[in-house]
């Protein structure tokens, strides 16, 4: 158990415990007022510890709060985590794409790739075996429905149907992608980008820069899209 989930559980325990005895005491005082108040802990005890992780985000995000862990504080948005090394600042930001299963890129296509990109960064590739049988019928979902909304569309919405039979034509080549392997897989990459300043701020900004540049050129290249880690889910990959 990660120290986020940890702290969720927490947190919601101890709501948990509060909504016991003030249920308690509502039921001896036969007070309805209380015995409300104890359900809405509940609720409370329950949504924090499914959501407790997006919850704090929001919450950091509004606030002037900088979470600290291991040296480490949230800056920028809660997009970049900086830490003091000595007289500077280093600052570090990631971003996590998903790759298409249709798509294929040869060795040479990627090392065109990273000698393009200018800004310093590090990238891992994570692999990952997933159902077989949900992700096709996830895939056969999703074409169904384009199918659907193809069928219902008015008469000379020329532009919207080729747009359309284009997402069909991937769903299919995702669907005998995934039929033609022995295992399916769902691959994703880790781009890691690190800004040194004597300037926090400026530290800050250019790690989250690079990133999104570097994200950029791998999404259109891979055609793929990405996200960027954010607040505790950023801390807890550095940390």
């Amino acid at each position: 158990m990660d120290e986020n989930s940890f702290g969720n559980r927490l947190y919601s325990y101890m709501f948990y415990a509060i909504a016991v005895v003030i249920l308690i005491v509502s039921i001896f005082f036969y007070n309805i007022v209380l015995f409300a108040l104890s359900a809405v802990l509940v609720f409370a005890a329950a949504l924090y510890y499914s959501s407790g992780h997006i919850i704090n985000n929001i919450l950091l995000k509004r606030s002037l709060f900088m979470e600290v862990r291991n040296g480490y504080r949230l800056g920028f948005g809660i997009s970049s985590a900086v830490k003091k090394a000595g007289t500077s600042y280093k600052s570090v930001s990631v971003a996590v794409l998903r790759l298409n299963r249709s798509v294929s890129v040869g060795s040479a296509e990627m090392l065109s790739l990273i000698e393009g990109i200018s800004d310093p960064f590090e990238f891992s590739i994570g692999l990952r075996e997933v159902n077989k049988r949900a992700m096709l019928e996830g895939l056969e979902t999703k074409r169904r429905m384009r199918e659907i909304s193809l069928a219902r569309l008015p008469q000379g919405a020329y532009d919207r149907a080729n747009s359309i039979k284009r997402e069909i034509d991937l769903f299919e080549k995702e669907i005998e992608g995934v039929q033609g392997r022995g295992k399916a897989l769902d691959v994703s990459i880790r781009i890691r980008t690190v800004a040194v300043s004597h300037d926090e701020a400026d530290a800050s900004r250019s790690s989250f820069a690079s990133l999104t540049h570097v994200a950029d050129a791998f999404s259109t290249v891979l055609n793929a899209s990405y996200s960027i880690l954010k607040g505790e889910e950023l801390l807890a990959e550095v940390g």
